[in-house]
């Protein structure tokens, strides 16, 4: 990787703050955001506002949920140009052609894109999956997220998404100005390393919408916990999918939209509550 660019998840700016009757200037962190385009064997895919870290995993992350590719072996060379802000990747196949013409922009921060043609294949065939997760597990691992963001604590800026391993307290998190990029990297991240994503769970900081969805469903992911809400779009759909929604996750408490099965500590095995 080449560079000559010092920007990284946060920059300093010079500020004038006002709090109660005080007024002066002040020196404040803020998120870094950058316009990152991805090139696939010379095509351009999307240009993709995100944070200016954890690069690689975003674009691999990027391409699974896109249905680009279906393994981090189809990847075979990465190089980003960060005075150019320009990621090139070499891949096994090429993007298909209607690929490009049937982009569908996200509802998230920044400019976000998926794919109609992923979108239609996560839809296909609900998710079957053994998979399940304690209510004391949730709390652990949200607890842990939420105490792993030092962009956060920093600048108040991005959000955080992080994977947990059957249940297990994760040991990675990705912060991102954008709550999909945060997803795709987390999700990249154990692509890279050979994860089995269909033992993971997808824990958030934001939002759950579709397109979040949707990028765990391709992904292979049963489990999606945010410590916000999720629209209702989000859970028609989880519900069709397959899918386990859990929102409002903070401490001991949460609300499972659906397929409360794979959530223990709920009584009557999990079975009360939403399809």
């Amino acid at each position: 990787m080449t560079s000559s660019d010092p920007l990284g998840p946060t920059t300093e700016l010079e500020v004038i703050r006002a709090r109660g009757d005080e007024l002066g200037p002040a020196t404040v962190m803020v998120a870094t955001e950058v316009p990152l385009t991805v090139v696939v064997n010379g095509t351009e895919l999307a240009t993709l506002m995100c944070t200016p870290a954890d690069l690689e995993p975003l674009c691999a992350g990027f391409l699974l949920s896109s249905g680009v590719i279906d393994r981090a072996s189809e990847i075979l060379d990465y190089r980003c140009d960060t005075t150019r802000w320009e990621a090139r990747l070499r891949v096994q196949h090429d993007p298909e052609p209607e690929l490009l013409s049937r982009r569908l922009f996200t509802s998230g921060c920044g400019r976000g894109v998926v794919f109609a043609s992923a979108v239609e294949i996560a839809a296909r065939h609900p998710m079957v999956s053994e998979l399940s997760m304690h209510r004391d597990q949730i709390a652990a691992a949200m607890a842990w997220m939420q105490r792993a963001s030092d962009s956060f604590r920093d600048s108040g800026g991005v959000h955080t998404a992080a994977l947990s391993l059957d249940g297990a307290a994760p040991t990675v998190a990705m912060d991102d100005v954008g709550r999909h990029n945060a997803v795709d990297k987390v999700i990249g991240h154990a692509l890279l390393d050979g994860v089995d994503l269909a033992r993971c769970a997808l824990l958030c900081s934001g939002r759950t919408s579709t397109d979040m969805l949707h990028k765990a469903k391709r992904a292979g992911i049963p489990i999606s916990v945010s410590r916000g809400a999720p629209t209702h779009q989000a859970v028609l759909q989880a519900r069709q999918m397959g899918l386990t929604v859990v929102g409002f996750a903070r401490g001991s408490s949460l609300t499972v939209y659906s397929h409360p099965a794979r959530i223990g500590g709920l009584g009557h095995d999990g079975r009360s509550g939403g399809a």
